[in-house]
C-alpha cells in the first residue's frame, strides 16, 4: 500500500466479549493504543493459517462478520474499535478513489450500519479523534496492517473516513459539525507541521468542504459553485489541486472565526 513501509510489528487489543455496555473499561494514555474492553476479536485474521485457507474476498468478508448478539451488546466505543481493526479496512487504499473503496468496506461488514445508527456515535468518534496525537508516530493507533508498519497519517486518514460519510456528517447537528470542523483544522495543522503532504490529507479537506456546504457558508458555497470542488474531492482521488485545498482551509478558518 502507498506510503506503507514493510516492518513486522504486531499490536493486539484485548477484547472481553462478555462485557455489558455498563461494564466497558476504556483506557488510553499518551502514545498508547486505545484499549476498550468489549472490542470484538475477529476469530480469523491475517497471518493465521485459517486466513491463508480463505479462497476469495467473499470468504474473508464472511469470516469477519460480527455476530448479531455481539452487535446488540457491544458499546459504541467497542464497535468503533472493532471496525477500525477490521482486517480488510485498509482495502480503500487499493482504489483510485478512496471513497469508493470505503463504501465497499461499509457495505460488506455488518457493523457499519449499526455504528452509524448509534445516537452517541458523534460523541464517541469526536472524543476519540481529539485524543489522537501526531507525537505517537507509527503503529499506536489502528488500523494495524498485519506484518506492516502503519504510518500515523494512515491512522488519521482512516478515522477521518468514518467522519466523512454522509450518513454521519449530514445527520448530526450544526454545533457538532462546527466542533468537528475546529478539530479537523487543528489536526490538519499538526499533520502539516509533522510533514504530511496535502495529498495525504485529502480526507481532512473533504470533511471541511462538506461541513461548509452543509452549513451553507456562503463565501465557500460561491467558490464551490464556480469550481465544483467538493463533488470531486469527496471521492478522495489520488491527488488534488493544491490551490483549491488552500481555499478550503482558509474558508474553514474564516467560518470558525465567525462562530
Amino acid at each position: 500500500m502507498r506510503n506503507v513501509q514493510i516492518l513486522i510489528s504486531t499490536i493486539a487489543l484485548i477484547g472481553l466479549l462478555s462485557c455489558d455496555k455498563d461494564e466497558v473499561d476504556i483506557q488510553q494514555g499518551e502514545c498508547m493504543p486505545f484499549s476498550i474492553s468489549d472490542t470484538y476479536e475477529y476469530p480469523i485474521v491475517p497471518r493465521m493459517d485459517e486466513w491463508a485457507d480463505l479462497k476469495s474476498l467473499s470468504e474473508m468478508v464472511q469470516a469477519c462478520q460480527i455476530p448479531n448478539s455481539k452487535l446488540k451488546s457491544i458499546s459504541t466505543e467497542g464497535l468503533l474499535e472493532t471496525l477500525l481493526t477490521y482486517p480488510l479496512i485498509l482495502d480503500y487504499g487499493a482504489f483510485n478513489f478512496g471513497q469508493d473503496g470505503f463504501e465497499r468496506i461499509k457495505s460488506e461488514n455488518n457493523g457499519f450500519d449499526e455504528l452509524y445508527g448509534r445516537t452517541d456515535f458523534v460523541n464517541v468518534i469526536t472524543e476519540r479523534y481529539k485524543l489522537m496525537s501526531l507525537n505517537c508516530d507509527k503503529n499506536y493507533y489502528p488500523p494495524f496492517a498485519t506484518g506492516l508498519e502503519t504510518p500515523i497519517q494512515i491512522s488519521f486518514q482512516t478515522i477521518e473516513f468514518f467522519i466523512l460519510q454522509d450518513e454521519f456528517l449530514y445527520e448530526i447537528n450544526s454545533n457538532q459539525r462546527i466542533e468537528i470542523l475546529e478539530t479537523v483544522l487543528e489536526k490538519l495543522q499538526a499533520k502539516k507541521d509533522y510533514g504530511i503532504s496535502k495529498n495525504d490529507n485529502l480526507v481532512s479537506y473533504a470533511i471541511l468542504g462538506k461541513i461548509m456546504i452543509k452549513e451553507n457558508y456562503s463565501p465557500f458555497v460561491d467558490i464551490n459553485d464556480e469550481n465544483e470542488i467538493v463533488d470531486g474531492l469527496a471521492r478522495i482521488p489520488i491527488g488534488f489541486d493544491s490551490e483549491l485545498l488552500d481555499l478550503i482551509e482558509n474558508n474553514a478558518k474564516e467560518l470558525k472565526a465567525s462562530r
